[in-house]
C-alpha cells in the first residue's frame, strides 16, 4: 500500500512539473486595460508647459518563454486632451489629426522574466518604432514593468521625440514656437487574456 502511494505522489509530482515546465514554454498574452491606463504628452514653451492625455485605443503584449516582450499600443491623436479646447483644436491642427488620426509604437524587449513572487519589479528597454503624423522613427523607450499579480501588470515609460523629426511644424503662442522636444509617458496596465 504504501509503495501505490509512493508511486501515486511520484506520478503526480512527475506531472504537476511536466505542467509546469509546458506552461512555462508557452507564450503569455496580455490586453492593455484601456480605461485603467493612459498615453500623456509635455509640451514645454516658454511662458508655461502644457500637459495632454488620451486612453490607448488599443494595446497587446506577449511575453514569449525566452523573456521576450513584444508590445503594439495605439491612440487616436484627436483624443489628447490638455484641458483646454482651444489649444487642443490647434495641437489637433498641427498634428493633422484628421489626416493622421493614430500614433502608434511597436516594439521588443529581451530579459523579462515570469516571477514567483508578487509583486515583482523589472526594468527592460523597448526598441521599436512609433509611427507619429504619418512619420515612422525609431526609439527606445525604458519601461519600468510591475507584476502585480500572476495574471496582471503594469508598464510605465518615458521618453522623448524631436517634433520636427516627426515633420510637425511646432505651434507657436505670442509667435514663440514650443520647444521641439515632447516628452510622452505611458502608464499602462494590462491583464494576461484568458484569466
Amino acid at each position: 500500500m504504501k509503495r501505490s502511494s509512493l508511486a501515486v505522489l511520484a506520478s503526480l509530482l512527475v506531472s504537476t512539473s511536466a505542467f509546469a515546465q509546458e506552461a512555462a514554454n508557452v507564450a503569455r498574452l496580455y490586453s492593455v486595460r484601456s480605461t485603467d491606463s493612459a498615453l500623456l504628452y509635455r509640451l514645454k514653451h516658454k511662458l508655461h508647459e502644457v500637459e495632454g492625455k488620451a486612453k490607448p485605443t488599443e494595446g497587446k503584449a506577449r511575453l514569449l518563454p525566452d523573456g521576450t516582450l513584444q508590445v503594439a499600443v495605439r491612440a487616436n491623436v484627436a483624443e489628447f486632451d490638455s484641458g483646454n479646447q482651444n489649444r487642443d483644436a490647434h495641437m489637433k491642427e498641427a498634428t493633422e489629426a484628421a489626416k493622421f488620426p493614430t500614433i502608434e509604437f511597436k516594439g521588443a524587449a529581451s530579459g523579462l522574466k515570469i516571477p514567483t513572487t508578487f509583486p515583482s519589479e523589472q526594468a527592460v528597454v523597448l526598441k521599436g518604432q512609433l509611427t507619429f503624423h504619418g512619420v515612422k522613427q525609431p526609439v527606445e523607450v525604458p519601461m519600468k514593468v510591475v507584476f502585480t499579480s500572476d495574471s496582471d501588470v503594469t508598464a510605465e515609460g518615458r521618453f522623448q521625440i524631436s517634433l520636427e523629426s516627426y515633420k510637425v511644424e511646432r505651434p507657436s503662442l505670442m509667435m514663440v514656437k514650443v520647444e521641439d522636444a515632447l516628452d510622452l509617458e505611458t502608464k499602462f496596465q494590462l491583464k494576461q487574456e484568458g484569466k
